[in-house]
């Protein structure tokens, strides 16, 4: 005990001799110092405190505020109470970092909440004092003001500058630089907003309507800003109202419903406004929304929510999977690998989970592929990882000495194909982690009757350096078009993803940084990807990859977004922005299909947590896409998985996305040339990693069976082709597995064309 008073004492005399000297020396050696202790808690603490009292606005210790901050909150993040009791501690700690900014945010909400009128007021007081000449405290200051009705010309005043402000306040010390500019270019538009409401409050119309026409047409909002107009469109439908401009107001409610928000608020109260204005109309609500469709010149693709009126209300699921398991031509439903319904030939769904399984089944999600080979659909499961195989729609779970088993990890991916050309379906298994601990994935190759061997390590799909990552979705596809299948990792946790390229043998070797594919690496981290997905997006004949990744704004300057990787002859490009597809935090699950028969493939994104939009991306056929979410009816909240299948057999994609409540909408497309392609295997009847190939001179599409997509969620195996306006002959060239190939014309098309191998 002794000794260690003597060390600390020594310390102590070393940092006050630092201190003494230069301040800049000393402070780099403390920094120093504190690097080289990090193992001694006792030490590292002392110098800890140390920096914090000698340099309280330093960037050292704008990063301990941080930490702390974040340690402290995370565990009681739900709790407003502690959080302010938490927060005021922080606050004392740290009395001049800049840090306080994010502390202030948070305080303040929580007493609000809390209904503490007193002392919010107290400390938006001080948040001003602390930072005055930053926007936020203002912003803030206005905000609650007006929600809480307090004195009029404060709240005015307060929105007056902050609004001002917007436009010439600089980045504070240590804040990072990409989060900083999101915000940048979001506050005009917030400032501008508010400032409207309370002008609108005090009947000052005409001052509302100049303040938010300023902004609609002088902002910096992009491609990569989650913020958009919806808000000022809202408003200033509100404000044209009042002005008895009703046919301005009618078109504002509606590029606000269009635009949609990210926490979906204004939304429905755009939609309620709409319908108020319309009353005198008295629509129905198809005449409404052919009303909209007609106000906003849109005539493309729209769908139907056919949800409740098939069988489906009230269903709640995460992930989806299509398969025909009873072989009767329509595409039935399995949700969460444990609840199986039944397509009544399109006229409704029957849950016959119970009757269809021998025992009950359970899971977190399934697939469906033919793991005996007798030529139907099995099922297999995660969390708990089995194996169901189906006789004449009758499944039973295989319990053998080779059979897959629980794993007891928190698995989120699985991926199925025949990697190893053997004739038998493999299975990869994406773990995730255990208390914040990666779990390390597995791979299961196929021997028949259902029944596996793990062959990981043998396999050479384990990490070279040793380091798990935290698994979320497997997507198999021959990406390099070697005729074997080849198999992508989405990857959590700011990780780099796995693009394990098979060699031939059923042996693999991480490629994904020699194709640029593993995410973009900045200070060591990666991204959060959740759900990926492999297709032809441009039509020139190989895979290209789109990756969806959470990336929070405070960790934006260090995390992926998501990633539109465009194959160009082997090396894969980024080009999501260029694309037209926006930042949004919390993209979830893609999902390719050609939705409106044009021949080129859409696509569709959710977005997880409450309040949060999906996105239907229609595909200009020029490499970009323009969002038709809200006019061609898909748009979900809080989603998670989703996939396609013609489920009714009239030639178009319909689509299912789940989250909380599954919605099924019924594509309404009309009018336009299509082809599906039924493919029978010799070995497994499933086909997958078959590649299909429709062309003539006019047009070429590539499709590829794939064993389940994005986050353990499949679409039907039949294959879609959308052909817009174009007409026969065609060439379909199948390649299968096997390496065996099948060419034929085709003069027949808006037919199901059912192929043998």
């Amino acid at each position: 005990m002794k000794f260690k008073v003597v060390i600390s004492m020594i310390i102590i005399l070393c940092l006050s001799v630092i201190l003494n000297s230069e301040s800049v020396l000393a402070y780099d050696s403390l920094t120093s110092l504190l690097e080289k202790s990090i193992e001694d808690s006792v030490k590292y603490g002392e110098i800890k405190s140390t920096l914090c009292d000698a340099y309280p606005t330093s960037e050292i210790v704008y990063k301990f505020a941080n930490e702390d901050f974040y340690n402290e909150i995370y565990p009681i993040w739900q709790n407003d109470s502690l959080k302010v009791l938490a927060i005021n501690k922080l606050l004392a700690k740290y009395p001049q970092t800049n840090w306080r900014r994010t502390m202030y945010q948070h305080l303040t909400f929580s007493l609000y909440n809390l209904k503490k009128e007193q002392q919010l007021l107290n400390i938006l007081a001080d948040f001003r004092a602390a930072f005055p000449d930053d926007y936020l405290p203002y912003y803030l200051s206005a905000r609650y003001y007006l929600d809480l009705d307090l004195n009029p010309q404060n709240t005015l005043k307060f929105a007056e500058k902050a609004h001002e402000i917007v436009y010439k306040y600089s980045k504070l010390d240590f804040f990072p630089v990409e989060e900083w500019q999101l915000e940048k270019r979001s506050a005009p538009v917030k400032t501008a907003v508010l400032l409207a409401e309370i002008y609108f409050k005090q009947d000052n119309y005409h001052q509302a309507e100049l303040i938010l026409n300023h902004v609609i047409q002088n902002n910096d909002l992009g491609i990569n800003d989650e913020t958009n107009l919806s808000r000022c469109y809202y408003w200033s439908a509100k404000v044209f109202a009042k002005l008895n401009k009703k046919e301005t107001a009618v078109q504002f409610a509606i590029d606000a419903l269009i635009a949609g928000d990210s926490r979906n608020y204004y939304t429905p109260r755009a939609d309620s406004l709409l319908r108020s204005m319309l009353e005198y109309i008295d629509l129905t609500e198809d005449e409404y929304q052919n009303f909209i469709l007609t106000q906003s010149g849109y005539n493309n693709v729209t769908f139907s929510d056919i949800t409740d009126n098939i069988g489906l209300a009230n269903v709640s699921a995460s992930r989806v999977a299509w398969g025909d398991y009873n072989g009767d031509g329509y595409q039935d439903i399995l949700l969460d690998g444990n609840r199986l319904f039944k397509n009544m030939e399109a006229a409704k769904f029957i849950e016959v989970t119970k009757a269809a399984f021998k025992d009950t089944i359970k899971g977190n999600g399934g697939l469906w592929g033919d793991f005996d080979n007798d030529g139907d659909f099995d099922v297999v499961t995660k969390d708990p990882e089995s194996v169901w195989l189906n006789n004449a729609g009758s499944f039973t779970k295989i319990i053998t000495s080779n059979s897959i088993s629980d794993n007891k990890v928190s698995t989120e991916g699985i991926g199925i194909g025949d990697v190893d050309l053997d004739g038998y379906l493999d299975i990869y298994f994406a773990n995730y982690e255990k208390q914040y601990v990666n779990e390390e994935d597995q791979f299961f190759r196929g021997i028949g009757s259902g029944e596996f061997l793990e062959i990981t390590a043998r396999a050479d799909l384990l990490p070279k350096n040793g380091k798990n990552r935290a698994g979320r979705g497997v997507n198999m596809s021959d990406f390099d078009l070697d005729n074997d299948l080849d198999i992508y990792v989405s990857n959590y946790r700011l990780t780099d993803n796995f693009l394990w390229q098979n060699d031939g043998t059923g042996h693999f070797k991480n490629t994904a940084l020699e194709y640029g594919i593993a995410g973009e690496e900045v200070e060591g981290w990666w991204g959060h990807t959740i759900g990926s997905e492999w297709a032809d997006v441009d039509n020139d004949g190989d895979f290209d990859l789109i990756t969806c990744n959470l990336a929070h704004p405070r960790y934006i300057d260090f995390s992926n977004k998501t990633k539109l990787y465009i194959n160009e002859n082997g090396v894969f490009i980024d080009k999501r922005g260029e694309a037209g597809i926006k930042y949004e935090e919390t993209h979830s699950e893609p999902c390719w299909a050609d939705f409106n028969n044009d021949g080129f493939l859409d696509l569709y994104i959710t977005s997880i947590y409450e309040g949060r939009r999906s996105f239907l991306y229609l595909n200009n056929r020029d490499g970009t896409f323009f969002d038709a979410t809200f006019l061609a009816g898909v748009r979900h909240f809080n989603g998670w998985g989703a996939a396609c299948a013609d489920y009714d057999n009239d030639g178009d994609q319909d689509l299912i996305v789940a989250g909380g409540s599954i919605q099924l909408f019924q594509n309404e497309t009309k009018g336009k040339n299509w082809i599906l392609v039924s493919i029978q295997g010799k070995e497994h009847s499933d086909a997958i990693g078959t590649k299909i190939v429709l062309h003539n001179s006019e047009i070429s599409l590539l499709r590829e069976i794939q064993g389940g997509k994005g986050t353990t969620n499949q679409h039907s195996i039949v294959q879609h082709f959308g052909l817009g306006e174009i007409e026969p002959p065609f060439t379909l060239d199948v390649t299968f597995p096997n390496g065996r190939m099948k060419t034929m014309i085709i003069n027949k098309i808006n037919t199901v064309l059912k192929i043998k191998e």
